[in-house]
């Protein structure tokens, strides 16, 4: 699994994100506007799909970046 994969999935999971605008140290909760808890929906079922990786949401909450996020499905994955 490789961090800029997943950052670009990241981003087509939320429809308001223009491609390549996030970077993985980017504080998504403040960087993306409209943040919401669709936002993290689309998210959570993206890692779902993609990575077949359920997160509970007090993890995800405990994230800060998408690298955080990363770091977590890695974690789980293993």
């Amino acid at each position: 699994m490789d961090l800029l994969q997943f950052t670009r999935n990241f981003e087509s999971a939320i429809e308001s994100v223009t491609p390549g605008t996030l970077k993985p140290v980017s504080e998504f909760r403040q960087e993306i506007a409209g943040w919401d808890s669709l936002a993290a929906l689309s998210v959570l079922a993206m890692i779902d799909a993609e990575y077949d990786i359920t997160i509970k949401a007090n993890d995800f909450i405990a994230c800060d970046t998408i690298a955080d996020v990363f770091k977590l499905v890695e974690t789980q994955k293993s």
